[in-house]
């Protein structure tokens, strides 16, 4: 192991440990110190300052090993800012709530709920801060080509130039070179030397002494892929691919037996028995209290839409494709003329949708001026929920599609009906319209691969900013 790839969860240890002590501290003299300042009497009760020291250090030193648990110091786990944001959040929110109940149960009297209060936010903040700062430190080292990743990529696939794309985008990795699986090759691909062929691969890695391989080809044999991992060992260098398609269903890969025979089942996808039990659970628990508390508001975006247009429906009913093929009406206050499906075939031409499937357009002249406000916040969806409580659709889950669209759809793209459609999903807080329906179908598959109740919050709170943010609203 390089010695970089230590200091990156090393320094996290770091910072969460010391930004933790420094926040119980700043809430301790807030209380017991600065509070007098400002003319307010400070508690006589409160641990003295030199006991209070070792009580943060413990508290400290318990946070950090919640956070390891939770596996935020992992090597080679590389998030993007947002993402490590939101995680951080949940597990120090979590790690505090658990040292509450850890209170109650050993029947300690808390020094003080302001003095928790505050330590929480200021850890929050103080965590957050250093983390960030991490970052930014780390990639401006890279920039100046300290602790950069030696990669040596292999295959010319159109997965391979994704990785490739990927990988430049990042100071963190460079690419010394890329192998080709033809033996008549090219001299460049994607801007990068083909420096050899996988034959080659063993004399390439005495040469180049790369930290990692990055096996990317679509066309490499089990027998050929045996050989290439026993050679990166034998040189002491990283193996890593990407996985192909039977790969991307290890994601949800269950074991068991028949009879004396060990058996390897192969999900489509983790959202299946519990999962799908606890997820519809509170998909209906959840839409049931949101419809309450929202009822005023779908009261008077209903009454402001029959304003519009006495004539026509408040309620746009639109056929779409569910779980497993079935189809159902997805409900949608309406914000478009009445004959929007038929100014629809005309408008065709003008898609702006990549890929011919879906249909986008800027400035759609079927949409009406109330409706753009409603689409411009996403209110034109709320009706949606009665859809999740009759059990069509997911609070969160791929983009409900029309009949004709699907009808468009490549086998391996019927995937995705294997799940109900959501009202948010993974593809929409990832761009949204702007994404092309090949990237659209690349989102849904990897949250159909990787379902979590986690990944769902993270979608969840994603859609809300950026509905707040009105971006790529459609």
């Amino acid at each position: 192991m390089r010695k970089s790839e230590f200091l990156v969860p090393f320094g996290r240890i770091i910072n969460d440990g010391v930004m933790t002590f420094l926040a119980l501290l700043f809430a301790y003299f807030l209380r017991m110190r600065w509070f007098g300042l400002l003319g307010l009497s400070a508690p006589t009760t409160l641990f003295p300052l030199e006991l209070f020291y070792v009580f943060a250090f413990k508290i400290a030193l318990a946070l950090v090993v919640v956070f390891a648990l939770n596996g935020r110091y992992n090597f080679n786990k590389d998030e993007k800012t947002w993402d490590e944001i939101i995680r951080v959040f949940w597990t120090f929110s979590s790690g505090m709530a658990l040292l509450l109940v850890a209170f109650f149960f050993v029947k300690f009297t808390f020094f003080s709920r302001f003095i928790f209060g505050v330590s929480w936010l200021m850890g929050l903040i103080l965590i957050l801060s250093g983390r960030i700062s991490l970052r930014w430190a780390r990639n401006k080292f890279h920039e100046m080509g300290y602790g950069r990743v030696r990669i040596l990529v292999l295959g010319t696939g159109e997965i391979s130039a994704q990785a490739i794309a990927f990988l430049r985008q990042s100071p963190q990795f460079e690419i010394v070179g890329v192998l080709s699986e033809k033996k008549k090759r090219d001299k460049k691909f994607e801007k990068c030397s083909i420096i050899g062929t996988f034959d080659d691969f063993e004399a390439i890695l005495a040469k180049e002494k790369p930290d990692e391989v990055l096996v990317t080809s679509e066309n490499s044999t089990e027998k050929v892929t045996a050989k290439l991992v026993r050679l990166a060992h034998i040189a002491h260098v990283k193996f890593r691919f990407l996985p192909d398609e039977l790969g991307l269903d290890l994601a949800a890969v269950e074991m068991s037996t028949l009879g004396n025979f060990p058996l390897v089942t192969l999900k489509n996808t983790k959202l299946d028995d519990w999962g799908f039990v606890f997820k519809s659970t509170v998909d209906i628990i959840t839409a049931s209290i949101a419809s309450i508390f929202l009822s005023p508001v779908l009261a008077i975006v209903a009454l402001k839409v029959w304003n519009e247009n006495k004539k026509a429906p408040v309620i746009y009913k639109s056929k779409r494709v569910g779980k497993n093929g079935k189809h159902f009406n997805c409900l949608k206050f309406r914000t478009m003329v009445p004959d929007a499906d038929e100014k629809k075939k005309k408008l065709l031409k003008k898609n702006q949708r990549k890929g011919g499937v879906l249909f986008k357009m800027d400035n759609d002249p079927r949409i009406t001026k109330l409706g753009k406000i409603l689409r411009k916040w996403s209110i034109d969806e709320l009706p949606q929920l009665w859809n999740v409580i009759r059990g069509d659709m997911s609070l969160i889950g791929p983009r409900p599609h029309l009949p004709e669209e699907v009808r468009k759809y490549a086998k391996d793209d019927l995937r995705v009906l294997s799940i109900r459609p959501g009202i948010t999903g993974f593809a929409q807080v990832n761009g949204r319209s702007s994404l092309s329906f090949k990237e659209e179908m690349n989102y849904e598959l990897f949250y159909l691969k990787n379902w979590s109740f986690k990944l769902d919050i993270i979608i969840f709170i994603k859609s809300l900013l950026v509905v707040l943010k009105r971006k790529n609203v459609s």
